[in-house]
């Protein structure tokens, strides 16, 4: 549910994240509390981003990430970093990607939005309102649109982050592009679903 500002009723810049607590100790369980590229999320990012822009014609492409939510940051598991302007293939291998990139403070983007919400967030033009342009991802990204669905651990209900793409320039995303974001989604949390949840215990290692 989206927090509201008790003095303006407007929402708040960044909800606050109540799920802290119950993901900061799911994502050992899930090996994701280490922040490290994680090469099959590298891939569905790579392979998210190279369908977006085929499906909307895009000549650029789109930045591509799957976002674990941590403890006042976010880390890209996975991204993809089109590499230059023009058309074809022009992919930024994984391996190239600085450390630092993969790396946001939760003020930061919309990814936090979206998993506040719990639904798929198009933003088609970031200028279009205040609250999303007011953002240190414009400047960083160089954003101008947004395409964000939640990863929600199925068996705890827990929120663990999102898979985005993020673009420079207005895209009119359309229901086409929300399936492809809500298969990706499906995709990323059929991967993380599919590791075993293990008991508290079993995680504290012995003294």
């Amino acid at each position: 549910m989206t927090a509201f500002d008790d003095q303006t009723t407007r929402p708040e810049l960044v909800p606050v994240d109540r799920e802290l607590d119950a993901r900061m100790r799911l994502l050992p369980a899930l090996n994701l509390a280490e922040d490290r590229p994680v090469p099959v999320f590298d891939d569905l990012a790579a392979a998210l981003a190279a369908e977006a822009a085929e499906l909307v014609a895009s000549p650029v492409g789109f930045y591509s990430m799957v976002n674990i939510f941590k403890d006042g940051y976010q880390y890209f598991a996975g991204m993809y970093v089109p590499a230059g302007q023009g058309s074809g293939p022009s992919q930024t291998a994984a391996s190239e990607i600085p450390p630092v990139q993969r790396f946001m403070p939760r003020d930061q983007g919309w990814c936090v939005h979206t998993l506040d919400r719990r639904k798929i967030l198009p933003l088609e033009d970031i200028y279009d309102s205040p609250r999303w342009a007011g953002n240190g991802a414009v400047a960083r990204l160089g954003a101008r649109t947004y395409l964000g669905g939640p990863l929600i651990h199925q068996s705890t209900d827990t929120g663990i982050g999102t898979i985005c793409l993020v673009g420079d320039r207005v895209t009119a995303w359309g229901r086409s592009s929300v399936s492809l974001m809500k298969h990706y989604q499906q995709q990323t949390l059929a991967l993380i679903n599919e590791l075993p949840v293990q008991e508290p215990h079993l995680l504290t290692p012995p003294c």
